[in-house]
């Protein structure tokens, strides 16, 4: 239905904390989400950026390789412990930004950020991949973890690291895709293409919900009135893309059912505080997104 994708980055379990919430989904948009052509160049780069974070933070990525390193607990583990060390899919994504940091057209403060998390996150990944054999081969059982502990405070503080530029640059990349997404809903409202304009604007939002609670800790009642707000601007956006699509003769945009879904799955978690709900909340989002971009 729409004629421009919606580029989404991950919001991982890392960071959104409401009962280990599952990441929404790697989606990238196709640069064609830029309002005019003179920003071409910048949302161009933007998405290839939005690609490069969906990798790192995306199955086998960063996060799920520094959770698995941090729960192992090296410092206080036996060898009788299972560990899962290793960088999985860390270096595709390095190599994803690499090729992002070479384009142009993008904020010089996003590339200063993409030019530290490189950095740091190139040292992360070469550390876990030289630990990845001592670990499967189960050589620690031959030192007593002695190599795995003498390693493990520079491994846990080259992880830290690398969270916090790439926590950074999420954040920078989520600033730049709101300045975006802002211009394009300006520019489909004054061409009067109302069904697209109020599907991008209940989609915006509901990124706007799921942002909500990164960083928040369980169910964060003060929180609340905020996303009660965020979910009256979707449920409004929802029923003026309907009322369009009717007009039009045509079918509602498909991505309009897993808004509807991701409501009511914020509703079920804000009355009971179930990390079901919240995971389902965060699994409807990714779908709605994952439909807006077919």
């Amino acid at each position: 239905m729409t004629s421009s994708k919606i580029a989404a980055f991950l919001i991982c379990a890392a960071s959104l904390c409401v009962g280990g919430c599952d990441g929404i989904a790697p989606t990238r948009g196709n640069g064609q989400g830029s309002a005019t052509s003179s920003v071409a160049g910048d949302a161009d780069q933007l998405d290839a950026y939005i690609g490069a974070h969906n990798r790192l933070v995306g199955p086998f990525g960063f996060y799920e390789r520094a959770n698995y390193y941090r729960e192992a607990d090296v410092a206080h583990a036996s060898t009788d412990n299972q560990f899962i060390v290793g960088d999985g899919s860390i270096e595709r994504g390095i190599e994803q930004l690499t090729e992002a940091r070479a384009m142009s057209g993008a904020p010089a403060d996003l590339n200063a950020a993409a030019d530290a998390l490189i950095k740091s996150m190139t040292r992360v990944r070469a550390h876990l991949a030289e630990l990845e054999s001592y670990y499967t081969s189960k050589a620690y059982l031959d030192d007593k973890l002695a190599r795995g502990r003498k390693e493990d405070p520079q491994m846990l503080a080259e992880i830290e690291a690398a969270d916090a530029d790439l926590t950074r640059f999420s954040d920078l990349i989520d600033r730049n895709m709101d300045k975006r997404e802002a211009a394009m809903l300006e520019t489909l409202k004054a061409k009067g293409a109302l069904l697209e304009y109020n599907s991008r604007l209940a989609m915006s939002h509901g990124r706007a919900l799921m942002t909500l609670f990164k960083g928040s800790e369980g169910r964060d009642a003060s929180l609340f009135p905020r996303a009660d707000a965020e979910v009256a601007i979707i449920q409004k956006a929802i029923a003026a893309a309907h009322a369009e699509a009717a007009k039009a003769g045509e079918k509602d945009p498909a991505e309009l059912d897993s808004l509807s879904s991701m409501l009511g799955s914020y509703r079920s978690f804000k009355q009971n505080g179930r990390p079901a709900d919240a995971r389902q909340m965060l699994e409807s989002y990714n779908n709605a997104v994952q439909s807006a971009n077919r």
